[in-house]
Parts: structure tokens; sequence; C-alpha cells
């Protein structure tokens, strides 16, 4: 017999000063770290447009997992400064306490085609955090406008 799963919202955002938070939920850490993408993208372009063509596939590292949901939300940030490049699709291949290696499939941001919301600069370590409960992992992280 299987237990059914509460459902989670996957992110949703704080107001913080001049830049905004970020909360994302998972059941897994891996799919809390996914929700945390969809949450970034969604704050800087309308997800609704974007396709799933361009396929890669992303590695982060830091000293823990607290600054690994930073270093893996400022990887995708350089992505989007250097290739235009941001994810429709995220799938964890693996995730440790200090590193993560993810599959994306995303699109290449066109103004013509894409509702583009706002422009995200860095993942911050103010008020960072990554808790568990019994069924839920939560990242909370302020986005550096």
């Amino acid at each position: 017999m299987s237990a059914r799963r509460a459902a989670v919202r996957p992110f949703e955002t704080f107001e913080h000063t001049a830049d905004v938070g970020l909360i994302a939920r998972g059941h897994t850490l891996e799919e809390a770290f996914c929700n945390a993408a969809a949450g970034l993208v969604d704050l800087m372009v309308d997800p609704k447009g974007l396709r799933a063509d361009v396929h890669l596939k992303v590695t982060a590292a830091a000293e823990d997992r607290a600054g690994l949901l930073v270093a893996w939300l400022n990887e995708l940030l350089y992505l989007l400064d250097t290739q235009g490049f941001v994810p429709r699709l995220c799938r964890m291949i693996e995730l440790r306490d200090t590193m993560l290696t993810a599959e994306l499939f995303g699109d290449v941001v066109d103004p013509e085609r894409h509702d583009v919301r706002r422009m995200v600069k860095a993942a911050t370590y103010h008020g960072l955090s990554l808790t568990r409960t019994d069924t839920t992992w939560e990242a909370r992280v302020v986005l550096d406008l």
C-alpha cells in the first residue's frame, strides 16, 4: 500500500527591500532544487512561452547544501547571461551535500517570442536557509535584482 503525497506548492516569492525572496519546496531535495530553478525562471520570463529544445548538462559545487543552492541558481543566471539560456525542465542526475549535476531542457530567450519580466543579478547568502520537515524540503533565498 502506498501513501498518497500531499500537494506541495513548488515555489512562491516574498518581498525583501529592493530584492525579492524565493521559497522553493519539494518532497525531495532534488525536487526543491528544481523548483527553485523554476521559481527563478518564472521571476524573469513567462515560462508558458518557453520551449524545451536546448539540452544542457550543468554542474555546481559549494561547501555545503545551502551554499549549493546559491551556486546552482547563480550557475543558471550565468547561463542566461552568457548563452541566453533558461531552463523549462530540470532533472537532477546527482545531488550530494557539496555538488550537483543536472540535466536541463530549455530555450534561448528571444524578446520577440518571450514575455521578459525582470532581470535577476544574483542569488545571495542573505536570509539563506534549507530545511527539512517530515515530508518536505524548503529552500529560502534572496535574489538581488
